[in-house]
């Protein structure tokens, strides 16, 4: 048997097709018809908390454990040396498990000698995966994955003092076809070992579950958790950690809307838990929940990060509202003039600023919008050019909206009603009239309300079971024909949905239509100079971005296709003066900013090249818009929230430097984190 790589489960086939439907909705929950005392977990915001660089160079941390012993935490960890910006490193040679200890989550972290190295000589080991750390019977116990020649195992070893560590003389504990990532906590008088596996050679991705009495001796696997949205083509159930709390069981599984996303799943029973259990998000890579004293926290890492991050874990009675993938956003006002809206960093209202002179491009300083600020707003623009901002009230409370006057004035602020899980998405249909598509709390369906004229400040009421179930806030763009076409993230990634109106301005197709290819994220959407949408999507753990494009303007669909590597969520999407697209691709942690764009209208895609400022870490993928003169403007929030602009020299063509946008700092919103 051929040594199992985590790279190789990762990079197998990226484009593997979902089957399921966003209309099936979610399967009976195992706990149905029961509540648990905090039924929404969320999280604040992630800080670096241990760097285990060296003079050698920069490293990272991944697959990782914390307990606290002795009045000191320590952490075990996988470690090894970073890849260049925006690569993956080779998870081959992840070969020994980094140790540091500390008083507190906090820090300061005192880095100790490996606590484990790769021995071959043990039973063929090749790597060291994923070990978790328990105390039980006056020893450590380290359980860990390791593989080689023989296939994949769960190998442990044990300490007196958590320093040094001795393999267990009898070999593995037990091998699978692909099991890594243990997790072993106490539920009742035995042992339980959570960790993922393949349901059977070829088949779905699963959380396996063993029980034991000793530590010692497992007893036979139990699925615990299948993800029913892919294949064995790609890994994309990592990392499963447990955690009790009030009668009530919560499984962190990742990675969820991209390799840096994890989502959670409750249930009364410790042995089942499906997506109707769905109980938050958070933004980071194998999470890890802790509690020191009364406080929460979430502990993440990854191959894109140096070291560890920690973010205070949030216990929540409603459902953490979803932020934008946008961050700012812009559009042109009546004027014509381009408008950027942004949060504030210190109180996360509304800041606007608008392009007073397009040749000279020449803005006014920030000023304050008014308005709910529960969430980065969405815009759209009326027939006759009046913008239109929608905005999420703090905690998910409703929706409210703002028109622009003839005059560029704006009147008041009114709340517009509906369910309030994001911001909505906004488009304009063949008759001119605003359509708009919001997502409700958890994402358990999602509504759709129709201007009733062209610029209308009336509205039709609210259609409040237009889609089921969505994994993300949908997506909505117009056909070259006018017929709009809206296209949803399933729950848990279990594939792209879409639906269309069967003629411009008239109904919608009755019943949602699968869309195939990858379903990490939520995907994007444009048209581009050839009348022919094309939709952007990242992969399963955003292991490469795809896309897919119309075969005709308005009709049928080409193949996926591969864009860019390793992504943080879908390209920002935007069309030259040409009709050319262009798109701008981020990768995990920020590090790199990737650019490419089609030859002609609707054609072959440039090779491309990187566009960002190396140094700076971006905290999401960055907006891109046109101005008045056909400039494409880009811009990115860095995570200190300073916002960079990058606009082209003439249309469709080079580009200038980058340089500030301001001196105002914004919130530098990171999407799936709770909403502030």
């Amino acid at each position: 048997m051929h040594p199992i790589s985590r790279r190789n489960l990762l990079l197998g086939a990226a484009g593997a097709g979902a089957s399921s439907l966003l209309g099936a909705g979610p399967a009976a929950s195992a706990s149905a018809g029961t509540v648990p005392p905090a039924r929404w977990i969320g999280s604040g915001g992630f800080t670096p908390v241990y760097d285990p660089s060296t003079p050698a160079g920069p490293r990272y941390l991944n697959d990782h454990t914390l307990i606290k012993a002795r009045n000191r935490w320590h952490l075990f960890s996988i470690v090894g040396n970073s890849a260049p910006r925006g690569e993956s490193p080779d998870s081959g040679a992840e070969t020994a498990f980094a140790h540091a200890s500390a008083p507190t989550p906090h820090g300061p972290w005192t880095p100790h000698a490996d606590a484990l190295t790769v021995d071959p000589a043990y039973h063929g080991e090749e790597h060291l995966w994923a070990p978790h750390v328990v105390e039980a019977d006056g020893r450590f116990w380290m359980f860990y994955a390791a593989g080689g020649q023989n296939g994949a195992a769960i190998n442990l070893a044990t300490s007196t003092d958590l320093f040094a560590w001795t393999r267990e003389p009898s070999g593995p504990l037990f091998r699978g076809l692909v099991a890594r990532d243990p997790m072993v906590l106490r539920v009742g008088g035995e042992w339980a070992m959570y960790y993922t596996e393949l349901s059977r050679p070829g088949g779905h991705h699963i959380v396996a579950c063993r029980r034991s009495a000793d530590l010692l001796h497992w007893g036979e696997p139990d699925t615990v958790f299948t993800d029913a949205s892919t294949d064995a083509t790609v890994s994309v159930t990592e990392s499963p950690y447990v955690v009790e709390r009030d009668g009530w069981y919560y499984l962190f599984i990742g990675p969820r809307g991209g390799y840096e996303g994890t989502d959670v799943l409750a249930s009364r029973d410790p042995y089942g838990f499906d997506p109707a259990g769905y109980a938050g998000h958070v933004p980071g890579h194998a999470v890890e929940a802790v509690a020191d004293g009364d406080a929460w926290y979430v502990t993440a890492a990854g191959w894109f990060r140096q070291g560890l991050y920690l973010a205070p874990l949030e216990w929540r009675e409603t459902p953490p509202p979803r932020q934008s993938p946008d961050n700012p956003v812009a559009g042109l006002d009546v004027a014509g003039r381009l408008t950027v809206f942004a949060l504030d960093a210190a109180d996360h209202s509304i800041l606007r600023r608008v392009q007073l002179d397009p040749a000279a491009d020449v803005w006014s300083g920030w000023e304050r919008f008014g308005g709910p600020a529960g969430a980065v707003p969405t815009l759209g623009r009326n027939a006759n050019g009046r913008l239109e901002v929608f905005s999420l009230a703090p905690g998910g409370a409703n929706l409210h909206h703002r028109v622009q006057r003839p005059d560029g004035g704006w009147h008041d602020w009114e709340e517009f009603g509906g369910p309030a899980g994001a911001a909505p998405a906004v488009a304009r249909d063949a008759s001119g009239r605003l359509e708009v598509f919001a997502l409700a709390p958890a994402g358990a369906s999602f509504a759709r309300r129709r201007q009733r004229s062209p610029g209308s400040l009336a509205w039709d009421p609210w259609e409040p079971a237009f889609g089921s179930a969505a994994g993300a806030p949908p997506v909505v763009a117009a056909n070259a024909d006018g017929r709009l076409e809206v296209f949803a993230l399933g729950p848990g990634g279990s594939g792209i949905g879409h639906r269309w109106q069967e003629a411009p301005g008239g109904a919608w197709t009755p019943a949602w239509q699968p869309f195939g290819g990858p379903a990490g994220a939520a995907p994007r959407a444009a048209r581009d100079g050839s009348g022919r949408l094309t939709v952007a999507a990242i992969g399963p753990s955003g292991v490469g971005t795809f896309t897919r494009r119309q075969t005709v303007p308005s009709g049928g669909w080409d193949a996926w296709l591969p864009l860019f590597g390793w992504s943080a969520g879908a390209p920002a999407l935007a069309v030259n003066a040409d009709g050319r697209l262009e798109a701008f691709s981020l990768t995990p942690g920020g590090a790199r900013l990737d650019h490419r764009w089609q030859l002609a209208p609707g054609g072959a895609w440039d090779p491309g090249r990187e566009f960002g400022e190396p140094g700076l870490l971006l905290a999401a993928t960055p907006t891109a818009a046109i101005d008045a003169t056909g400039r494409i403007h880009v811009f990115s929030v860095t995570t200190e929230g300073g916002i960079r602009t990058r606009v082209q020299a003439r249309p469709s063509g080079e580009w200038q430097p980058w340089r500030a946008f301001g001196d105002r700092l914004i919130a530098p919103v990171v999407p799936g984190a709770s909403t502030p």
